[in-house]
């Protein structure tokens, strides 16, 4: 038989003892002298978006950037937000109508108190001081509707100006500008609001897959020692144990916390721990 004719069929028992063998390789190399290998990654990474459609105006920021909380990312067109809070800013400060209501008011209790005295010495009848009562009474709604639209009208130039800070697309905390998705004059729309990608890099994740067996020696809270690659010796606090174990690997996923405020290390470094 010509041997380049030859088919071999490998037994599917012996493909799984072949990827079971692998996995058990590959969690000697990680746990090798007791060593668990795991990476870095940021504490925090976002997606920076805009609930609001429009055409962006000018993107304040470049990739790599430093940007701290509340610093202008990104601002849409907000040419008519503007004039809305142009124009509710100047009726919240028209007082006109409010001065005329007072002054009718005020006119008003000075004619009533007449017509009292008057009605003492009996040179007014009832019905004029009944009318002067319904009078006064009349003003003192329109007065008393006047400040209730002011308060409104306040209320509206409140709503105008949050309107407006809407269109402005700000840091959510301190990070480091990672992607730039848009730019100037490209459209936000509800299927692509993402403007900039921020990552939070003075604190670290540290992710590890501990063996089953050695996962409940640590606790979180716990302070335990990382090694970076390349020697740096850190400490990390246990963040979080994950409640389930990878039935392929038989480990259990932990994150660990280091502080990390002069940026030394890196995101996606990577790290080990002894247990």
């Amino acid at each position: 038989m010509n041997a380049a004719s030859t088919h071999f069929q490998l037994d599917p028992r012996l493909i799984g003892l072949f990827i079971g063998l692998s996995l058990v390789l590959i969690g000697l190399v990680s746990v090798s002298n007791g060593q668990i290998e795991g990476f870095t990654e940021p504490y925090r990474t976002v997606d920076l978006s805009s609930d609001e459609t429009g055409t962006i105006a000018a993107i304040k920021v470049e990739q790599g950037e430093a940007v701290q909380q509340g610093d202008l990312i990104a601002k849409l067109d907000d040419s008519v937000q503007t004039l809305q809070l142009e124009l509710a800013q100047h009726l919240a400060k028209s007082e006109s109508a409010l001065h005329a209501t007072e002054k009718a008011y005020e006119k008003r209790i000075a004619i009533h108190a007449r017509i009292q005295k008057l009605i003492k010495t009996q040179n007014a009848s009832e019905s004029e001081l009944i009318r002067a009562e319904m009078e006064l009474s009349i003003a003192k709604s329109k007065l008393l509707s006047a400040k209730e639209d002011l308060a409104t009208r306040e209320i509206e130039a409140r709503r105008a100006a949050a309107q407006l800070e809407r269109r402005s697309i700000r840091a959510p905390f301190t990070g480091i500008i990672d992607t730039v998705h848009r730019r100037e004059g490209e459209f936000i729309s509800p299927l692509r609001p993402e403007v900039v990608t921020i990552v939070q890099l003075d604190r670290l994740f540290a992710t590890f897959n501990v063996p089953s067996s050695q996962y409940s020696q640590l606790k979180v809270g716990q302070e335990i020692e990382v090694q970076i690659d390349g020697g740096q010796k850190v400490t990390a606090t246990v963040h979080r144990i994950g409640v389930q174990t990878d039935a392929q690997s038989g480990t259990v996923e932990v994150k660990l916390i280091i502080d990390n405020p002069n940026l030394e290390i890196r995101s996606g470094e990577i790290c080990s721990l002894n247990i």
